[in-house]
């Protein structure tokens, strides 16, 4: 740090003018409470209008002299160039504008995390320091081209885990963190996430700026269209090979993975069964929202990255760029035309008729993969036997009757050699069923897979014989022609 960029700093940061701002305290907990809390990136403009007007009136008793003016005023004077707290965009497929934080917003958001642990009296120190020298350690050996350096580790690690395991078999006991520990290091890991999801607004707005710079060259007309889109091109390249791009698109290829995301929800499970992070409510509901947010977050940077892609196809697009010009040219005639009817404005009736109804889609409007809905499972087994049922189940399967399929099938060629077709009426009253309904069932199965004709429309009624006793049972069956 020097005193040129700490004075510019403190002179210009939007981060820094909310932490000045009267009535920052508000603004960070309306905002902290809409965004962070509710694990939400964007919020529509009605939405966001009637959640401030529901927390001024919430906060009016308590404090009168705070949040006074119109939430309207509040919004946009938090979108504005001067405070860039809020960013205000239009997203695709929806009427009404968006709103999301900005990273000036997420810087203030971590700096007050660290400082609200620190003045809470928890400082993770023993866990920082463990994370800082097992980093720098896996760094040295991570960078070493060196095949001795790796083996050493590699060996290291190796009887570390073996002394463990030896341990355990001999005497059985497990070296488990203190309460302090788990809470120190579960604090970290939680602190950690919520400056990861922070990160994503800077990557976010290089594509903006790379998209912004395009789209400015273009309707400057300064530069040819091969210029526009070598600049895209290089720009998108650096873009991917500094460090932010390539750390952004190996978390993107990592939390894509179903593996590492079972991964995830397995170890967010555990994390739940710890008895000394049972208070941390908060905590758990961060980690347990991992998974979707992130997913959440990195789809809407690709979405971004779609738009350049999309921009550079417009700009390739020989016809769009004549079509655009013809628009153009139109537009001018247009309001050269309504110049000279100023003057002189038509007495009738002046209209416009729009077509609307020609359907537009884009192959890159399809939504971001995600993981598919997972059923708990239920186990269906009784816990008591019944053995009256179990016997009336036994009852019923000795008594069914096992077809004959050869039997019928040879019953059947043989009709159809004799009078050239059959129906199946004439078959059963020919060849009464000796298992009941069930061999009517195995008929019309051998209909369907030798290929005879079934109608959809005809019906045909048979009649089954019963025994003594038994009163016949008629069916209504479709029409069926067993034939060559």
């Amino acid at each position: 740090m020097d005193l040129a960029k700490l004075i510019a700093y403190f002179e210009t940061a939007p981060a820094v003018r909310l932490l000045r701002s009267p009535n920052v305290a508000f603004i960070v907990d309306f905002l902290n409470h809409q965004f962070k809390r509710a694990g939400r990136i964007t919020i529509p403009h009605a939405e966001l209008l009637a959640a401030l007007v529901t927390y001024q009136e919430t906060i009016q008793e308590s404090y009168p002299d705070k949040l006074q003016d119109k939430p309207e005023t509040y919004l946009a004077g938090w979108c504005s160039s001067q405070t860039r707290w809020l960013r205000r965009l239009l997203e695709a497929g929806r009427n009404e504008p968006v709103y999301q934080l900005t990273p000036h917003t997420e810087e203030v958001f971590a700096f007050l995390d660290r400082v609200l642990e620190q003045d809470f009296g928890y400082v993770g120190t023993e866990s920082r320091l463990r994370l800082v020298m097992e980093t720098l350690a896996d760094l040295v050996v991570g960078a070493s081209e060196d095949p001795e350096t790796r083996l050493g580790h590699l060996r290291a690690e190796t009887e570390r885990i073996a002394r463990e395991i030896r341990g355990i078999e001999r005497e059985g006991l497990v070296t488990r963190y203190q309460p302090a520990q788990i809470r120190e290091r579960f604090g970290m890991a939680v602190s950690l996430l919520k400056q990861l999801q922070g990160d994503f607004r800077a990557v976010e707005d290089k594509f903006k700026e790379i998209t912004q710079q395009v789209q400015q060259r273009q309707s400057e007309g300064r530069d040819s269209r091969g210029g526009i889109l070598e600049f895209a091109l290089d720009s998108e390249a650096v873009l991917k090979r500094e460090d932010q791009g390539v750390s952004f698109y190996e978390f993107v290829r990592f939390i894509l993975s179903p593996a590492q995301q079972e991964k995830l929800q397995s170890i967010i499970v555990q994390l739940g069964t710890i008895p000394e992070l049972m208070e941390q409510s908060d905590g758990l509901e961060t980690v347990r929202r991992m998974v979707p947010s992130l997913l959440a977050e990195a789809e809407k940077v690709m979405r971004t990255n779609q738009r350049l892609s999309a921009t550079l196809r417009r700009l390739l697009d020989a016809r769009a760029q004549q079509d655009r010009q013809r628009v153009g040219q139109l537009c001018r005639d247009i309001l050269g035309l309504a110049t000279c009817l100023a003057t002189d404005p038509p007495r009738g009736t002046v209209g416009l008729t729009v077509e609307t109804k020609v359907p537009m889609a884009s192959p890159f409007a399809r939504t971001f993969w995600s993981e598919p809905p997972r059923l708990a499972a239920v186990s269906l087994t009784e816990h008591e036997t019944d053995a009256e049922r179990r016997a009336e189940t036994f009852r019923l399967l000795a008594q069914m009757q096992r077809l004959d399929w050869r039997r019928m099938r040879r019953q059947v060629q043989e009709m159809i050699a004799r009078d050239g077709m059959a129906t199946l009426g004439s078959l059963l009253a020919e060849h009464p069923p000796e298992a009941g309904v069930v061999e009517v069932l195995g008929y019309l199965q051998i209909a369907h897979e030798d290929g005879h004709p079934i109608s959809r429309d005809a019906e045909e009624e048979i009649v089954l014989p019963r025994g003594r006793g038994e009163q016949a049972l008629a069916l209504t069956v479709p029409l069926v022609r067993f034939v060559t």
